[in-house]
């Protein structure tokens, strides 16, 4: 019997979330940081990319995307859980999850790839993870690679215009956390919850990991060391607050994610609905469906349409949909509306992953 693996670099905010999560879990697995041979030879045959974190269970399984991997332990190690029992947690804790592995990238990219620091600390980690062998040649050959993620800033709405926003956007994450933790460990108690790990993963891997902008955290001293809890492995005795509250002190991220993050959720799925309705019979939604106009903090831009994302959306709108007047009656206050719906929209055209990618789960005309 083998044992479990999980591939990813230290550099991967993806890899940070889940790795953090299998250690809060205790279970036992090698954490493998793959060389560019590995990733092409064993990892892209595997799943069909050359993609991190990619975990092999021990029957030989692949799994891939970060919530899948979650999902999937937490169906098989139940306990300690991540998931609160409270409908408005559980809607809250993955309106982070989406605001975190969706729309902070924005941040990660932008401090990452626009602070030259950051990027010669970067280049300098893909060449030692990508070619251990030879590190110093690594840093030149790694280079098509870093080429590409530094690509994705366009792609996402990373411009010297967005730029302001997003760095507003990270301190008013940074001190909502701060305000927060300065009552509890984690998001929601005493206990992480997903949203715990999904918001460690740019903060720590991209943001406090990387020279150029770790002083981001200076003052924040209480989430440098909830960083440390979920590096080292969180705590897993503990318990979600009581009464199913959110605690107010996080009201300023959700704020960003009503008003900046969710109006661009509408805006894509009014473009796949757009795209299902002309085309009846398909099976799956392209990639990308082009750019439209975005705003971040007010700052007007254009980003690609990335249909994935949706994927993400379903989670949270679920929550929504089984969450009842509690998680209703939550999303109405934060967002200052009582159309929930319009707020975290219906997903008419769900989609479901096959072979690592997402495909709908149903034909648009069967869904009308």
């Amino acid at each position: 019997m083998g044992r479990i693996r999980h591939f990813g670099w230290l550099v991967s905010p993806y890899s940070a979330k889940t790795r953090s999560y299998l250690r809060f879990k205790g279970i036992d697995f090698d954490d493998i940081a793959p060389s560019v041979l590995r990733l092409r030879a064993r990892i892209q045959p595997a799943v069909g990319r050359m993609i991190m974190p990619t975990v092999q269970l021990p029957d030989g399984t692949w799994l891939q995307d970060s919530s899948v991997i979650i999902d999937t332990f937490e169906a098989s190690h139940p306990e300690p859980g991540v998931t609160p029992p409270g409908a408005a947690q559980r809607l809250a804790s993955l309106l982070l999850e989406l605001f975190a592995d969706e729309w902070l990238p924005m941040a990660a990219l932008h401090y990452r790839w626009n602070i030259p620091a950051n990027t010669k600390f970067a280049l300098e980690d893909f060449g030692r993870y990508g070619f251990p062998l030879t590190p110093r040649l690594g840093k030149r050959l790694i280079a098509p690679m870093a080429g590409k993620f530094q690509g994705y800033r366009p792609v996402l709405g990373i411009t010297d215009t967005t730029a302001p926003a997003i760095e507003e956007t990270t301190r008013v994450v940074i001190a909502a956390r701060e305000a927060t933790l300065a009552r509890h460990p984690y998001v929601l108690g005493s206990r992480p919850c997903i949203g715990d790990f999904a918001l460690y993963g740019p903060l720590w891997a991209h943001i406090h990991r990387d020279p150029g902008s770790t002083y981001m955290f200076d003052d924040a001293p209480k989430v440098r060391a909830w960083l440390h809890r979920l590096t080292v492995g969180a705590d897993s005795d503990g318990e979600f607050l009581a009464d199913d509250e959110v605690p107010t002190t996080l009201d300023p991220i959700f704020e960003l994610i009503c008003e900046d993050q969710l109006a661009w959720v509408r805006t894509l799925l009014e473009a796949i609905d757009g795209w299902c309705a002309d085309h009846p019979d398909a099976t799956r939604v392209p990639r990308s469906l082009g750019k439209a106009a975005f705003e971040i903090r007010g700052v007007r831009e254009e980003r690609k349409l990335i249909t994935f994302v949706q994927w993400k959306v379903q989670r949270a709108r679920r929550a929504l949909e089984g969450g009842g007047d509690s998680a209703a009656a939550w999303l109405a206050r934060v967002s200052g509306s009582d159309d929930t719906d319009a707020v975290l929209p219906e997903v008419r055209h769900p989609m479901v992953l096959k072979q690592f990618k997402p495909v709908l789960e149903r034909p648009p005309a069967q869904s009308r």
